[in-house]
């Protein structure tokens, strides 16, 4: 599986590392605009889910150049052709997501952000981070790239949305108990968890069932 890891990794050099110039020009955005909710979160949020669907993105070049097939004749199993891919996407996520907590907590600091907003601005790009490829790559694993473009797309549609709602739930942050904020923050932190993981479980069933 380590040779798998690694090849994806080359892979995402050599076909998206024009990312990471990407990345530097969001966090530029955040740290200037850190006071204006719109921008200080869409651009996170939109970095974070891009680099989390770093995952699907080589499964899609895996199936358009056969090496899916070709990958049956190695000496590795399909759980660790699945294995592999949800590697790569929790390293492209962790790549993303640790420089803007970084971030976050540096603003905090300069007094630009308060701790609590850091806190739950950084709750946010870890749900984002985790939810779009746990959704989507179980499709792809179960029918391919084609339909799964067709997930990619609703992601693209709910990501919208979700970022709407998270603006809207941030100007109204203030009036929520104290007392829930412990156990919202759990909540918060767990549900994606469980989720990636139950997503890499129902990956490995459906990709060991599927014919290729």
């Amino acid at each position: 599986m380590k040779a798998l890891f690694l090849a994806d990794l080359y892979q995402l050099w050599i076909n998206f590392k024009f990312y990471g110039l990407f990345l530097i020009v969001a966090m530029g955005i955040t740290a200037f605009s850190s006071g204006d909710n719109n921008l200080g979160t869409f651009f996170p949020m939109y970095a974070v889910f891009m680099c989390s669907m770093m995952g699907m993105s080589l499964l899609q070049l895996d199936e358009g150049s056969r090496w899916n097939i070709c990958a049956q004749t190695l000496p590795c199993t399909r759980r660790d052709q699945v294995t592999g891919k949800y590697a790569i996407t929790m390293a492209s996520f962790a790549a993303t997501w640790i420089p803007f907590v970084l971030l976050y907590a540096v603003l905090a600091v300069l007094g630009r952000m308060t701790w609590q907003m850091m806190a739950v601005q950084s709750v946010l790009l870890l749900i984002m981070g985790l939810l779009a490829p746990a959704v989507s790559l179980p499709t792809l694993f179960r029918w391919g790239s084609a339909k799964g473009r067709v997930i990619y797309i609703a992601m693209v549609i709910l990501m919208a949305a979700g970022v709407g709602g998270a603006l809207a739930g941030l100007a109204s942050l203030d009036h929520l108990p104290e007392l829930s904020m412990p156990l919202l923050a759990v909540l918060a932190v767990a549900v994606p968890v469980v989720l990636f993981i139950g997503s890499w479980a129902l990956s490995v069933r459906w990709y060991e069932k599927r014919e290729l």
